[in-house]
C-alpha cells in the first residue's frame, strides 16, 4: 500500500501544485479507506493498484465536498438539470439528497465509476451486490469523518485567484488542468486522447516543438471534445465551476467561448490594429494584430498562410497555442480543395442514400448481396473495390448516412435496432441480448448514427440483467440511456 498512497500521489489530483497541511490528514484518510474496501469481497477480488486508486478516489471527493472547491457540485447540477435528477442510478428526483454533505448515493456512484471505467467493454450493473456492500463501508466511513475532515483553503484560493481566472489565457490553462487531473476527469482523458492527437497532427508541420503540440491537442481535448461523466465540453464546465465560485462575470465570457478545431487560414489583409484571416468556406475572422506582436509586420510581409485553432472569448476572437506561418498559398489551396471535396462526397452520400431510401438516412440489408443490389441502383461503387471478409460475409447489414460524415456500413448490427416498419432484420429476443453492445461500445457506430439511435428511441431492448425482474433490468438502462451514452462513449459527443 506504501507504493501506491504517498503524499506525491495525492497531490496529482489536484489541479495547482499548492501545498496544505490538509494534504496528511487525507493521505491517511486514503490508507483507511484502501483497508476498509480490503475489508470487503470486491476488494479481495481487486488488484492493489485498484484499491489504491478507488480510495484516493473517495478521499479526492471528500475534500471536494467539504472544502467546497465545487467539482462534485456542478456534476450533481449538471446532471439534474439534463435528468431531473441529482444522479443516475442511485439518487431519484424525490430521493432525500444533501448537496453540501456526504450522501450515500455519491459513494454507489463513485464506486460504480471506478469499476467501469476499467470495463470498457461491458456495462457493470450498477445494483451489484458486492458494489452496494462496499459503497455500504466507505459511506460509513466517510460519513463519520465528514464533521472533521479539514478544508483545503490553499487549494480553492489558488483556483480562485486572479492569476488564474484574470484572463482567457490562464483560465484555459486552469481548465486544461483540471480536466486532466481531478477525479471526476482523469478517467475518461483516454477516450478522446488520440482523437485530439489526429486533428492537431493531421496539419502539424513537421518540425514543431513538442510543447506546442502537447498544448494544442490538450487544449482541443479539454475545449472542443466532450470531458468528464457527463461528455461536455471543457467550457460548459469552467463555466459552471466559475459560477459556483461567484465568478459570474467570467462564467459569462466562457459560456459564449466558441473554438474552431485546427486549420489553414490564408491572409486576407492586415493594419496596426487587426489581422482579418480567411477560412476555407470563405469565412472570415478578424484578430486584434496584437495575437501576433512582436513579429506581426514581418510576417505578414513574407507569409500568406498560417496553420492555427481559433477561439472566440468574450467577444473576441484569438488563437489557442502555437500558429506556424507559411509563404506558399498553394498550401492553403490545396486544404481547401481538401475540405470542399470532402464536404462534397459526404453530401452526395447523404443524399443519395436518403433519395434511395424514401428520405430515411438508415437502410436494412438482410446480407451483402442484398446491400450491393440496392447500392448498384442508388450509389456510386468505384471499379476494383473489394469488400472486406467481415462486409462480405455479413449478415444483417444496417447503413447510415449524414451530411457531415457521410456513409457508415455496420454488419450484423441490425437485428439489434427496432424500426419495425423498415427493419426486416430486428430480431427482438437477440436484441435482449445484444443491444446494449451497440449503445456502450466505443467506436462500433458512428456519432452521428449513435445519436440517431438515441433520439428515435431505436433500441428500446437493451437491457441488464436483475434479480429483481426482466423489466426492471431493461427500465434499469432505459432510463438512462443518454447518460450511459455519454459515459461510456465519451468520445461520440
Amino acid at each position: 500500500m506504501k507504493d501506491f498512497i504517498t503524499l506525491a500521489h495525492w497531490r496529482t489530483g489536484h489541479p495547482l501544485p499548492t501545498e496544505s497541511d490538509t494534504d496528511i490528514y487525507y493521505v491517511n484518510l486514503t490508507r483507511r479507506l484502501y483497508n476498509t474496501i480490503r475489508s470487503t469481497e470486491m476488494g479481495r477480488q481487486s488488484t492493489d493498484a485498484w484499491v489504491a486508486e478507488t480510495a484516493m478516489m473517495m478521499a479526492w471527493y471528500l475534500e471536494d465536498v467539504v472544502g467546497e472547491l465545487g467539482f462534485w457540485h456542478v456534476f450533481v447540477e449538471q446532471h439534474r438539470a439534463r435528468y431531473g435528477k441529482p444522479l443516475p442510478f442511485y439518487a431519484d428526483a424525490d430521493t432525500e439528497y444533501y448537496p453540501d454533505e456526504v450522501n450515500r448515493a455519491d459513494i454507489c456512484f463513485l464506486l460504480w465509476m471506478a469499476i467501469q471505467t476499467n470495463k470498457r467493454g461491458a456495462l457493470v450493473n450498477p445494483e451489484n451486490p458486492y458494489l452496494t456492500e462496499t459503497a455500504a463501508a466507505l459511506y460509513r466511513l466517510l460519513d463519520k469523518e465528514f464533521e472533521k475532515a479539514p478544508i483545503n483553503e490553499a487549494l480553492l484560493k489558488a483556483m480562485k485567484s486572479r492569476d488564474n481566472t484574470g484572463d482567457p489565457s490562464s483560465l484555459f490553462l486552469l481548465g486544461m488542468k483540471i480536466t486532466g487531473t481531478v477525479y471526476l476527469f482523469l478517467p475518461f482523458l483516454s477516450q478522446t486522447a488520440r482523437q485530439s492527437a489526429a486533428e492537431v497532427d493531421s496539419l502539424r508541420p513537421q518540425g514543431s516543438q513538442p510543447s506546442m503540440r502537447d498544448y494544442a491537442i490538450r487544449f482541443v481535448q479539454t475545449f472542443r471534445h466532450a470531458n468528464g461523466p457527463l461528455a461536455l465540453n471543457g467550457a460548459t464546465w469552467m463555466a459552471a465551476l466559475l459560477r459556483f465560485w461567484g465568478q459570474d462575470d467570467e462564467a459569462r465570457r466562457m459560456e459564449g467561448m466558441e473554438v474552431v478545431p485546427p486549420a489553414y487560414y490564408r491572409l486576407e489583409s492586415h493594419d496596426e490594429e487587426h489581422v482579418c484571416l480567411e477560412a476555407a468556406d470563405g469565412q472570415t475572422f478578424t484578430l486584434p494584430a496584437d495575437t501576433f506582436r512582436p513579429l506581426v509586420g514581418q510576417l505578414m510581409r513574407v507569409n500568406k498562410v498560417c496553420m492555427a485553432t481559433l477561439v472566440r472569448y468574450d467577444d473576441r476572437w484569438t488563437t489557442a497555442g502555437a500558429v506556424s506561418w507559411y509563404a506558399d498559398e498553394t498550401l492553403f489551396e490545396r486544404y481547401r480543395a481538401f475540405t470542399d471535396e470532402r464536404r462534397r462526397v459526404n453530401a452526395d452520400a447523404f443524399r443519395r442514400v436518403t433519395e434511395g431510401n424514401d428520405g430515411r438516412p438508415m437502410a436494412y440489408f438482410t446480407d451483402w448481396s442484398a446491400f450491393m443490389t440496392w447500392a448498384g441502383e442508388h450509389l456510386e461503387i468505384e471499379k476494383g473495390f473489394r469488400p472486406t471478409r467481415e462486409m462480405e460475409s455479413g449478415k444483417c447489414l444496417v447503413l447510415f448516412a449524414h451530411p457531415d460524415e457521410g456513409m457508415t456500413l455496420v454488419p450484423n448490427e441490425a437485428r439489434f435496432i427496432c424500426d419495425p416498419e423498415h427493419n426486416p432484420c430486428y430480431n427482438a429476443a437477440q436484441a435482449r441480448r445484444g443491444s446494449l453492445t451497440l449503445l456502450v461500445t466505443p467506436g462500433n457506430l458512428s456519432p452521428h448514427m449513435l445519436r440517431h439511435l438515441l433520439d428515435n428511441h431505436m433500441l428500446p431492448d437493451a437491457a441488464l440483467p436483475s434479480a429483481k425482474d426482466e423489466e426492471h433490468g431493461r427500465r434499469l438502462v432505459q432510463d438512462h440511456m443518454d447518460f450511459l451514452a455519454r459515459f461510456m462513449r465519451t468520445a461520440d459527443f
